[in-house]
């Protein structure tokens, strides 16, 4: 392991790591033997570019809302393989909490962190949103990335990431309002069907391997949920557009993996649009992407 390279940055203390030099080809290899994440559809993305998107997506901006010490708490709720997680690790001092409904993708996150060196800085434990194995506000910051569509919108979820939470939740989870989501089978208006009726639709434009039978939050039911707390992030989670926008060029790692250089001239457009509406921007954003600050104690 090398040390963090150390770069002039905006984000307060924040340090940006140069993953490439972090996660040498003979660690990338021993990465890609973990049992269970060796068979999985996500063995082959790119490793340290994974691990550079969830910095530059998810940790980067949290020094805008928070200060991050030795003595911070963060869960990462649903965290799959942990590759958050191990963001966190790598750029905080902070003791990170990893929780995943996969008990298989828990070990092996957990064998991953440990071949980073990591293993010190992760706890990982086995559980659902929804029955967190957490005491109330243990955690000084909760994420929850992209995991709501897939507990069909259990009641019980969100109020579980506020109990745990005694400062920040940071969720995302695509806008039920918005006519296509790209987390899903991207046709216009099939998210809006009755779920029997989205496989023939998917069908017709050969999408079927990408319906996944989700339920997504609509804004309104997600701020209902989140009473006690306030969004405070002005452009998703982020504290600003152009706070987002400094998270391009990126690796997107999801599927097979792939690279996007900038942000489209029409969806660029678009964010320029909605952003102007301040926090009414998620109204009308493709994510439910908030920072929430606990107001009630």
């Amino acid at each position: 392991m090398t040390s963090k390279p150390q770069e002039k940055t905006t984000y307060g203390s924040f340090i940006m790591p140069d993953y490439k030099k972090l996660i040498s080809k003979e660690l990338v290899a021993k990465i890609r033997e973990v049992e269970y994440f060796q068979d999985s559809m996500y063995s082959e993305l790119a490793i340290s570019a994974t691990l550079d998107f969830f910095t530059k997506r998810y940790v980067r901006q949290l020094y805008d809302f928070t200060q991050v010490t030795k003595d911070t708490v963060i869960v990462d709720a649903g965290a799959g393989f942990g590759w958050l997680s191990m963001a966190l690790a790598f750029t905080t001092d902070a003791s990170i909490i990893s929780i995943d409904a996969d008990e298989n993708r828990v070990i092996a996150g957990q064998e991953m962190a440990k071949l980073m060196g990591l293993d010190h800085k992760i706890t990982w434990k086995h559980g659902s949103i929804g029955n967190l194995p957490l005491e109330d506000k243990v955690a000084d910051v909760v994420y929850c990335v992209e995991v709501l569509e897939h507990v069909y919108r259990d009641k019980k979820a969100i109020p579980d990431l506020k109990r745990t939470s005694k400062d920040l939740v940071i969720l995302t989870t695509p806008n039920l309002w918005f006519p296509a989501i790209a987390h899903d089978t991207q046709l216009p208006f099939c998210h809006w069907l009755p779920r029997p009726m989205r496989i023939p639709y998917a069908r017709l434009f050969n999408r079927t391997e990408v319906e996944n039978d989700n339920l997504f939050w609509s804004p309104i039911a997600v701020l209902r949920q989140m009473k006690g707390f306030k969004p405070i992030s002005k452009w998703l989670h982020y504290k600003s557009l152009d706070r987002f926008k400094e998270t391009f060029p990126f690796y997107l790692p999801y599927g097979s993996g792939r690279h996007v250089k900038e942000l489209g001239k029409v969806k660029g457009l678009y964010y320029e649009i909605a952003s102007r509406f301040g926090m009414f921007s998620h109204y009308i954003s493709p994510s439910l992407s908030y920072v929430f600050k606990r107001v009630e104690k």
